[in-house]
């Protein structure tokens, strides 16, 4: 059996079945009609890296070592350090010290996982040929047996993205204006269209797919990052069927047709998001609700000060209606060279925190995209402090709506354990339906309402599988991201790996009939696999 799996960053079943009911994505339609389809729980929280990595590996976060599009190192004996704007690309990233004060973490950006075993590793070793390209967090390229061309978080086509270098090449002659992903001032909001951009880009992507579908393969993992990019900043205009959205999701769908028409009858399609989206228009500062429970400080008063009149500024534009003409604003200064445009992929901006009275904190700004926060825990909070704590959250509630802010709490276990589990203690958040989180500091009120609708994660992606084996219009239970790599290792004959943290989505398949005259020992598949197993020890 060969196995084909595409990946699709952000996709959502609350954007795909509208339009598969108006008939506008026929292949969408087909493969949820011909197969089984259900939600794909996301990792927790509900982030890119993290997901992905998960995706493609089967472990939780502590076994493939990656939470968020940064990590952090701290040195100096496990000294808390003052917060320095660091970027490197590996784990040598160091910190600033400062003679007489407690120093805190430097971030490095994540471009690829810490260990464990991807899917194309474990088939590369049993002789599969493979094919991954434009997956998150594979940058540098890995050897395979096979083609990898990295995805999100690689630098753009200059560098070394390709195994063996010499498909960068061939991908060129085919299609010479390929993206990685796509300009970060583009998907930042800052400049351009990005409707028109990410369609752009797209039409590159599915020469690359035709490219990549044509060499000879037994497993093939294709992914895709428009919807994401597109769904953070016109959600809206999504949900309103805009032209140019629709013929995103019809470009999808497109490369949906180019892959059913490579499948064999014995072959496998699987189509997963990393996580699903929603609209939100509320907002609650997290960041500064710590600092009014007195579990940080801000370094320098100066900082706090110009944080405040920013934030009345920001207020003063939002009670007057005038946010969308001051976003227009900042897209011509920017046009004009008049207001810097952020270049950088993921920038560094770790709060200025003065670290000896600072017992809780945020470091990353990812859960205004996700609607989380990823609290660190100071070595000296005691545990009661901690619940505490959470008790205050737990007590939050919408002023507008009365609705209880977070819908769930977890502790660092939920990441998992494994080599990489986090050395800090950990408090996560998820915020409801209605409301995203941010980190700025300084705002004069908590809440902020948007006239703007922002899209952001939810935990709930999407599964479709198709194919040999695949049971006919069945809608399963929810599924989690770790299902995928068991799933596939089980219907390629592969053993899997004792570490791993998923299972066989086995309900999505009708049952193997057994031989006559063998033992019902759990069918066929499982006997070799077995067989195989005992051969490999």
């Amino acid at each position: 059996m060969r196995v084909l799996l595409f990946g699709i960053d952000g996709l959502a079943f609350c954007v795909l079945d509208p339009m598969i009911e108006r008939g506008l994505l026929p292949n969408f339609a087909r493969v949820r009609n011909e197969g089984a389809w259900g939600i794909l729980r996301s990792t927790t929280p509900p982030m890119t890296p993290p997901a992905w990595m998960s995706i493609a590996t089967g472990l939780l976060p502590a076994g493939h070592g990656v939470y968020d599009f940064w990590g952090y190192e701290r040195k100096g004996g496990g000294a808390k350090a003052d917060a320095i704007n660091h970027v490197a690309t590996g784990r040598d990233a160091g910190v600033v010290q400062r003679r007489g004060e407690r120093i805190g973490p430097a971030a490095y950006v994540m471009t690829h996982r810490r260990g464990g075993k991807a899917i194309w590793n474990i088939l590369s070793e049993w002789g599969k040929q493979v094919v991954v390209a434009n997956v998150p967090l594979t940058y540098p390229p890995e050897p395979v047996n096979g083609i990898m061309l990295s995805g999100y978080m690689a630098p753009d086509t200059r560098a070394n993205v390709t195994y063996p270098s010499s498909f960068k090449d061939e991908l060129l002659r085919v299609a010479p204006n390929y993206q990685i992903d796509l300009d970060p001032a583009v998907s930042g909001g800052q400049i351009g269209d990005p409707l028109a951009e990410t369609l752009k880009m797209t039409r590159e992507r599915l020469k690359m797919f035709r490219l990549a579908l044509s060499k000879g393969w037994d497993f093939c993992f294709l992914a895709c990052s428009g919807a994401d990019r597109i769904q953070h900043l016109r959600w809206d205009a999504i949900m309103d069927f805009h032209p140019q959205a629709v013929a995103y999701y019809q470009m999808l769908d497109e490369a949906l047709g180019l892959m059913q028409d490579e499948l064999h009858a014995d072959d496998l399609l699987l189509i997963v998001s990393d996580h699903g989206f929603r609209g939100v228009r509320r907002k609650f500062y997290v960041q500064e609700y710590l600092r009014r429970l007195g579990l940080l400080r801000m370094r320098h008063s100066s900082n706090r000060y110009r944080a405040q009149v920013l934030g009345r500024a920001r207020a003063i534009v939002r009670d007057l209606g005038l946010q969308q003409p001051a976003r227009l604003l900042r897209v011509l200064l920017r046009k004009g060279g008049i207001m810097a445009v952020e270049k950088a992929q993921h920038a560094v901006r770790l709060p200025d925190l003065d670290w000896a009275h600072t017992r809780a904190w945020i470091p990353s700004a990812s859960g205004s995209l996700a609607g989380y926060a990823d609290i660190f825990l100071d070595d000296q909070l005691a545990e009661e402090d901690i619940q505490e704590l959470m008790q205050r959250l737990g007590d939050v509630v919408d002023p507008e709506s009365g609705e209880r802010l977070f819908v769930e709490m977890h502790r660092e276990e939920v990441y998992g354990s494994g080599p990489f589990a986090p050395p800090e203690r950990h408090l996560i958040v998820l915020a409801n339906e209605r409301t995203t989180l941010a980190t700025e500091l300084g705002r004069g009120k908590l809440w902020e309402k948007s006239d703007v609708t922002t899209g952001i994660h939810h935990p709930d992606g999407v599964l479709y599988l198709y194919g040999a084996g695949v049971k006919r219009g069945l809608q399963i239970a929810a599924t989690h991201v770790c299902d995928i790599v068991p799933t596939i290792l089980a219907r390629m004959e592969v053993p899997r790996p004792d570490e791993l943290n998923g299972r066989v989505i086995e309900e999505a398949f009708e049952q193997v009939t057994e031989v006559p005259g063998q033992a019902k020992d759990g069918g066929i598949v499982k006997r070799k696999l077995r067989t195989r197993m005992r051969e490999y020890k």
